[in-house]
């Protein structure tokens, strides 16, 4: 399972999103949008058209993407494939 989680350095929702993961110790890779422009690039690449943050890319093991915009928990727990 690969997570990459694109966030700004002042986003609330991102760092709950980033303890959460931490909890169920799921590795992700971290872009810092407003900071990075190549992670911003690379953001607007991946982004479907929406601007907000947290938004997140989950590939699972079968090559499978979820995009989830923003915080919600029950998608990344469904990507995730948690109970």
């Amino acid at each position: 399972m690969q997570v990459t989680i694109y966030s700004t350095t002042i986003c609330a929702a991102c760092h709950t999103l980033e303890q959460l993961l931490d909890k169920i110790d799921q590795p992700y890779e971290k872009r810092i949008v407003d900071a990075d422009s190549q992670a911003m690039a690379e953001f607007m690449g991946v982004n479907d058209g929406m601007i907000g943050v947290p938004f997140s890319v989950i590939r699972n093991d079968e090559g499978i993407v979820t995009k989830v915009s923003g915080f919600d928990q029950k998608k990344f727990k469904q990507a995730l494939r948690l109970p």
